[in-house]
């Protein structure tokens, strides 16, 4: 049975059999994290978020750069976007006829863009004899990991 909410302007569905995946990662000082949504990630391919982070001087340039060019891509009709390789590779295309001059589905996806890049600055190792947390600088951890969205903290 599928459930409706309005709460504040927003509309909730709940669904009983929602799939989702729990991981653990080991993180360590220094450490990139990025999250983003699926206009994200639709728009821009792991490469061009590689190079983006390694050339940022910090994370908040980081995160405004990759959401621009998420957003430019999303409006280019001739970039070959992860979103239409993907479509194409599932069998979604342009109509045969289209195909016959040469066409094929290629574009951006017009969507939300949201993208939130941390920088791993203390990692939590919990400790085995009475579950107390120590703070570790360098040592690798678990993903029990305090994240900041700035580079330099006074």
């Amino acid at each position: 049975m599928i459930e409706l909410f309005f709460e504040d302007c927003c509309f909730l569905i709940l669904i009983p059999s929602v799939i989702y995946q729990v991981c653990s990662v080991n993180l360590m000082e220094g450490d990139i994290i990025v999250s983003g949504s699926d206009g994200f990630f639709d728009n821009i391919f792991d490469q061009e978020i590689l190079s983006i982070i390694s050339e940022s001087p910090g994370v908040d340039e980081a995160a405004k750069t990759l959401a621009e060019l998420a957003r430019k891509h999303s409006v280019d009709v001739t970039f070959d976007s992860p979103y239409s390789m993907e479509a194409r590779s599932r069998g979604f295309d342009v109509p045969w006829w289209k195909k016959l001059l040469g066409a094929k589905l290629i574009g951006g996806k017009m969507d939300d863009i949201t993208v939130v890049v941390a920088q791993v600055k203390t990692v939590a190792v919990p400790d085995d004899e009475d579950g107390d947390i120590e703070q570790k600088g360098d040592e690798q951890g678990s993903a029990a990991a305090v994240a900041s969205a700035e580079e330099n903290e006074g």
